[in-house]
């Protein structure tokens, strides 16, 4: 099933473009893609593209996704595998998927970075695709425009081999478990807290307890050598280190996690998940490396913070309490299955939609018991409130609700008293949950997949 986790815009469209011009001769750029997408007043450079055939809503298409990190095999097989299913891909952050007919026109785009995803749409974009020796080389721009609640462009060009139907990137290589690299750990960059430098010299990486059913790994970044706490990043919390950046996050890079303490700010600790993102980060050979960055200045309580750090730590083997043991589920996904297929009356013709089994309202949907100034956000299926209470006892009482109401956790719960995260499932359907500080109690976001919105 299709995610559509903080997608703010979602329609299918179709964008006149420019046709192809095969077998033109054309010098190849050194990288395999070069270009800028922009979204919501952010540049977010992309380096990485990947070219595949693929299927979508019955129509085989090129597909040329750029991307500000590799793709790997494994997130190649699901984003087609739910192309064919008609839903969104769902590659790391940032990316733009440009999809061109196989006349080469190209037709739709959509994007993700930050925290807003840009489904399947129209506008002014153009672009051109040339076919030589199996390459695609080409480009595609549209101007930066704003719309009612975002603006976004993008500008872009690539040179990549494309991958032809039924063909697969090499398989991705399984880390192998090891002792930790013999290097000194190191970080480099600015952290800033309204417009103060912090300076941040000590880096470190551990393991912590799974999150999403995911091995993860805390990164704790101090001005105080912390290297000898037993419990680095709690403490790091607590502003004893200096200034400290806390992050959480996945062995993809994908963070979940983000504690931020600057001597500068008034509020000492706060979450902000959303405004930060990972770059060519690695896990291998027994360190972790990459860049952490905003992106610019973000403003979360009132306080301004910004980060772009590159950094280098050891971390060895996962001990066994922080490991992942293997779901059925994954057992099942290895094993080969017969496909099968729904016949239609014509060629051109999708079958039917089938009616969700047991598929809730969303005006049904459990809160809690002093939800106030509720907002039903139909055109991006969120859910916004205010609660009282403080975040502990919001996730308190919404998990129980949701419990009774049917609802099972996705994953582990992240919960802290600066924000929190819970993710719930009930069938096809599927919820995440965000609640932080505001006034004294708590403001919830709920954003939501696969619930009706009909009116009741």
């Amino acid at each position: 099933m299709a995610k559509k986790f903080l997608n703010l815009l979602a329609g299918i469209a179709v964008i006149s473009g420019a046709a192809v011009l095969f077998a033109q001769q054309q010098p190849k750029p050194a990288k395999t893609a070069e270009g800028t997408l922009m979204v919501d007043g952010k540049n977010y450079p992309l380096t990485y593209a990947l070219a595949y055939e693929t299927t979508i809503n019955e129509e085989e298409v090129i597909a040329v996704v750029l991307s500000g990190q590799a793709i790997s095999s494994d997130k190649l097989k699901e984003a087609m595998e739910k192309e064919k299913d008609g839903g969104e891909p769902n590659f790391k952050r940032p990316y733009i998927q440009l999809r061109f007919t196989k006349a080469g026109e190209l037709k739709l785009w959509s994007a993700s970075a930050g925290n807003t995803s840009l489904g399947s749409r129209k506008g002014n974009a153009t672009g051109e695709l040339k076919l030589q020796d199996g390459r695609l080389s080409g480009k595609a721009s549209q101007p930066n425009e704003s719309e009612k609640f975002f603006s976004a462009g993008f500008d872009v060009r690539f040179d990549v081999a494309l991958l032809h139907a039924g063909e697969s990137l090499p398989a991705t290589v399984t880390k192998k478990p090891g002792p930790a690299a013999n290097v000194k750990p190191s970080v480099t960059g600015v952290f800033k807290g309204n417009g103060k430098d912090a300076k941040l010299t000590h880096v470190s990486a551990h393991w912590r307890e799974p999150f999403n059913n995911q091995p993860s790994i805390v990164l704790v970044f101090t001005e105080k050598d912390h290297s000898k706490d037993q419990k680095p990043d709690f403490n790091a919390g607590f502003g004893k280190f200096g200034s400290a950046l806390v992050i959480s996050l996945h062995e993809d890079g994908d963070i979940f996690g983000c504690e931020v303490v600057h001597t500068a700010h008034k509020r000492q600790g706060f979450s902000s998940i959303g405004t930060i993102k990972t770059n060519n980060f690695q896990f291998a050979d027994g360190q972790v490396q990459g860049e952490l960055t905003t992106d610019g200045q973000s403003e979360v309580f009132g306080e301004t913070w910004e980060v772009n750090l590159k950094f280098v730590a050891p971390l060895g083997e996962i001990p066994k309490e922080f490991q992942v043991a293997a779901s059925k589920k994954s057992e099942e996904d290895t094993t080969d299955k017969p496909v099968t297929t729904k016949s239609t009356t014509k060629l051109t013709e999708k079958a039917a939609p089938e009616p969700a089994e047991n598929e809730l309202n969303v005006k049904d949907l459990a809160l809690t018991k002093d939800a106030s100034d509720v907002e039903y956000k139909e055109l991006v299926e969120h859910i916004e409130f205010k609660s009282k209470a403080n975040v502990k006892s919001v996730c308190t009482e919404l998990s129980a609700n949701l419990k009774a109401q049917g609802w099972t956790k996705d994953g582990s719960d992240l919960i802290t008293p600066a924000s929190s995260i819970l993710k719930r499932k009930r069938g096809d359907a599927e919820l995440t949950i965000f609640v932080k500080p505001e006034n004294g109690g708590s403001e919830v976001k709920i954003f939501t997949d696969g619930l009706s919105w009909d009116e009741k």
